[in-house]
């Protein structure tokens, strides 16, 4: 940096006067940053305006010196030198407004450059936030993707699950669940099965049973229920049937003790004892009379000549209890 002889402005860049070795600003310098660097060698013999002027008087006031006679050619020569003096610092004031024109102009440039700058920086940021929108997009259309399978898994899933529930009922096809025997170490879970279809009028015989036994109740595990296996579901299915229709069967008519009610019927699965216990309520909420379970499938109907509907999903439920 350094302070310009002419318009006393701080400057980064200007020449250099090679006789009075004042630094000016190209504007005050009357030259411009191109012309200055094609100068070359010749920089170093550049002379500002003012001793330019002196330089051109001095031969002139040499010859006026040795032509002493000559008055009239010095008189003209002093009045040129007079003129030009005199119209210097009109000349000056010319430049600093020339100057000071420049200096807006360079403020303005310099705010040009920081809009330019802006722009560049918003710019910038509109790419870098389109580059995200578009990283969004790719990620959107794989999620979206990533559901469709999902929702295609989904249903396999579904599927693969009632295939299993069915797969798991149709285990239990042919076995009876009997509720509310009461155990004893003694107990003959055979001579059990033989009382309760004498007593419903629908006899079992030991050879048309595969298997018999107590299992634990899902929250009781004190109490036991008789899961007795038979042959086939006809067998079954009669066996269920006439005990339904004796109604009230109690411990006391199988020659045990208390008067406990007993219960007979198809051997659900948890998913469908679940399903069967949302129906009744259901059904209760909404006016249907008849709730049954046959082949270890569920049925409703709301009146006796109503339309009856097979119940496999809580689905079913919504669609016809709703």
């Amino acid at each position: 940096m350094f302070t310009c002889k002419r318009c006393d402005t701080e400057t980064r860049d200007g020449v250099t006067c090679s006789l009075c070795e004042g630094r000016f600003d190209f504007p005050c310098a009357g030259i411009t940053e191109a012309g200055w660097r094609k100068l070359g060698d010749r920089k170093a013999t550049w002379k500002c305006g003012s001793c330019k002027a002196l330089a051109a008087a001095s031969p002139r006031t040499n010859t006026l010196k040795a032509s002493s006679t000559d008055a009239d050619t010095i008189l003209s020569e002093l009045k040129r030198l007079t003129t030009q003096m005199e119209a210097l610092p009109i000349l000056v004031s010319s430049v600093k407004a020339i100057q000071q024109e420049l200096s807006e102009l360079k403020m303005i440039k310099a705010e040009f450059a920081d809009m330019k700058s802006s722009i560049e920086f918003v710019h910038g940021s509109i790419e870098t936030l389109s580059n995200r929108v578009s990283s969004l997009e790719e990620e959107l259309d794989s999620m979206k993707k990533t559901k469709q399978e999902m929702s295609i898994l989904r249903e396999q899933v579904d599927k693969l699950e009632s295939l299993h529930r069915e797969t798991e009922q149709r285990s239990r096809l042919n076995n009876i669940e009997i509720k509310g025997v009461p155990m004893s170490n003694s107990e003959n879970l055979f001579t059990i099965i033989t009382k309760i279809g004498d007593v419903i009028g629908c006899h079992i015989t030991k050879d048309q049973i595969n298997y018999v036994a107590r299992i634990p109740m899902r929250n009781d595990k004190n109490h036991k229920n008789i899961i007795c296996s038979v042959h086939n579901s006809y067998l079954k299915s009669d066996f269920v049937a006439a005990a339904r229709k004796h109604k009230l069967l109690k411990v006391g008519e199988l020659g045990l003790p208390g008067e406990n009610r007993v219960y007979i019927n198809d051997h659900l699965t948890l998913d469908n004892k679940i399903l069967l216990n949302k129906t009744k309520a259901r059904a209760k909420e909404r006016g249907f009379e008849h709730v049954w379970v046959k082949g270890c499938k569920i049925f409703i109907r709301k009146k006796h000549t109503s339309p009856m509907h097979h119940i496999k999903t809580e689905h079913d439920l919504k669609k016809f209890l709703f």
